[in-house]
């Protein structure tokens, strides 16, 4: 047979999380001469302007950027437990008043950005409150609908196929949507939400490593407020896998453009 090449084609590679141990302990170390020199000087930049982050102290920095604020988490837990983790931050942030309007993740941070500047980060690490509500916020969440458009395909459910023409997938999102918050409303134990639950919990969620970090961070916080980007941060920008949070900043965010629109014409 001809031979294949294995490839990394997207944005779901996980490194390991001794890996992420690795590399905290060298930015522990503090030695950054056999690295490259721009490595090396974008280190230098981050330990001048914020921190580095340990494996003692939770490290969470806020900022502005692009008219929004934000705020990067720096877990080190992997990917799966970091996207979990902005799952529970943002439902916290929105009983906050804070305004969320989306995160993403990778193996080392989370960044979350929204309407309204984190000024304390101490009430969002309540781990009662991180628990409570956990999968009833989940379900609703824009993961658990991309995990059941999947399913729904390899069910059967939809058919991108119809009358000899492909299925646009814009028009295959909605179809999934509209299934996936029918079931949940009129039969929310219905078989392919379960295997939706499950799938979300073993694929995007690692709740019992958020746990074990969450032990390990308690009370060992240092947040750090800066006037613009951290270094570290900036790689996050630019992260695919964006996830959207459909709360009270993004209705904010419609009816000020709403408003905006009134005045234009002369609508008071």
């Amino acid at each position: 047979r001809k031979p294949k090449i294995a490839v990394f084609s997207g944005s779901k590679f996980s490194t390991s999380t001794q890996l992420a141990d690795r590399i905290l302990s060298y930015l522990k170390a503090g030695d950054f001469s056999a690295l490259p020199d721009h490595t090396a000087a974008w280190l230098e930049l981050q330990r001048e302007v914020s921190h580095l982050p340990t494996r003692e102290r939770l490290l969470i920095e806020s900022f502005p950027y692009d008219g929004l604020a934000h705020t990067t988490f720096w877990g080190f837990a992997g990917r799966n437990a970091m996207q979990t983790l902005g799952l529970l931050l943002t439902r916290r942030m929105e009983e906050l008043k804070l305004e969320p309007l989306g995160f993403v993740a990778n193996d080392y941070g989370l960044m979350i950005w929204g309407l309204q500047p984190v000024t304390d980060a101490l009430p969002l690490f309540d781990p009662a409150r991180l628990r409570h509500g956990f999968e009833t916020w989940l379900s609703g969440s824009a993961v658990m609908k991309r995990t059941f458009r999947g399913i729904a395909g390899i069910s059967g459910l939809i058919n991108r196929n119809i009358s000899g023409q492909r299925r646009s997938m814009r028009q295959a999102t909605m179809s999934t949507d509209l299934i996936y918050d029918t079931l949940r409303k009129h039969d929310p134990d219905h078989l392919l939400l379960r295997v939706t639950r499950d799938q979300a919990l073993s694929g995007f969620v690692d709740f019992g490593r958020i746990e074990e970090l969450l032990a390990r961070f308690h009370g060992k916080i240092d947040h750090v407020t800066l006037g613009r980007i951290s270094p570290l941060s900036a790689p996050l920008v630019l992260e695919v896998g964006k996830l959207p949070v459909d709360g009270a900043g993004r209705a904010r965010l419609i009816a000020d453009e709403a408003e905006a629109l009134m005045r234009s014409v002369g609508v008071a």
